[in-house]
């Protein structure tokens, strides 16, 4: 009896893990088939973009402009009835992680790729002042020639807050994907890193998975208090150029990346 005790708890906070959302998702990784007729190759080019809801003049033709020759595009505050993917002149595969609804207009996190994900799911964060949604998707590759697989994850942070709870348990989610993955990662997306702790955080907790940050020069990404609002976090990847797209159409610029797979 008091060996089936001990057990019991050993094995507890692996099944609380797993009746979790990021539980659930991490235990799907990698077991679909990867027999889809579209896969990823190991050259990408990715572009994350807050698009401020589709709200501004001109964010379509500045949609045309940042995405030429995409593979894959993370875009934050995307609104379903603004119909983004249809801007883009070649058709992609959508997912789409529902966040706010306002006024009949629902928005989220939407990732469009030309590759087929294997696997997707959602995961949602709530911001503890507005009790509004935060939303991040999470997206599966397969990659042409090789065994592995892609782990996509597009995020848009937990942004007011006083403190470091709620931002960091949106964040710890994550690392539950992060250690049942061996393959590529891409995470990116509005992070909203306004202050230094909050920037220290997702530092800290990239470093902790093996992730590294790309860098932009110039670094034109928005800002807020003096701190870069958008990044882009790699593992088993190589970015080949970086820039930053100023544009009107939204507060945020979009970030275009040429990435080559490890």
């Amino acid at each position: 009896m008091h060996l089936l005790a001990g057990l019991a708890l050993l094995f507890l906070p692996l099944l609380q893990a797993a009746a979790t959302p990021a539980g659930q998702c991490a235990a799907a990784l990698g077991q679909a088939p990867a027999t889809a007729p579209d896969q990823m190759d190991s050259k990408l080019e990715f572009l994350s973009w807050n698009i401020q809801k589709a709200d501004n003049e001109g964010w379509a033709q500045d949609l045309i402009n940042v995405s030429a020759n995409i593979n894959l595009a993370f875009i934050q505050e995307a609104s379903v009835q603004a119909g983004i993917a249809a801007a883009i002149p070649v058709p992609m595969y959508q997912s789409f992680a529902a966040g706010y609804i306002t006024g009949g207009d629902q928005t989220g996190v939407m990732t469009l790729s030309s590759g087929s994900p294997s696997m997707h799911c959602n995961l949602t964060a709530w911001e503890p002042w507005l009790g509004t949604p935060k939303a991040t998707a999470i997206t599966e590759y397969p990659l042409n020639g090789r065994q592995d697989r892609l782990l996509a994850i597009n995020l848009h942070a937990v942004n007011f807050t006083l403190g470091l709870q709620n931002y960091q348990a949106q964040f710890h989610d994550l690392g539950t994907l992060l250690e049942n993955h061996s393959g590529p990662i891409i995470i990116a997306g509005d992070m909203n890193t306004w202050s230094n702790g909050r920037q220290s955080l997702v530092e800290r907790f990239m470093s902790e998975h093996g992730l590294n940050p790309v860098l932009f020069t110039p670094d034109l990404r928005t800002t807020a208090f003096g701190r870069a609002l958008d990044h882009v976090y790699t593992r088993g990847m190589r970015a080949e150029s970086a820039k930053i797209i100023p544009v009107t159409s939204s507060d945020h610029n979009p970030l275009r990346v040429s990435l080559h797979i490890l």
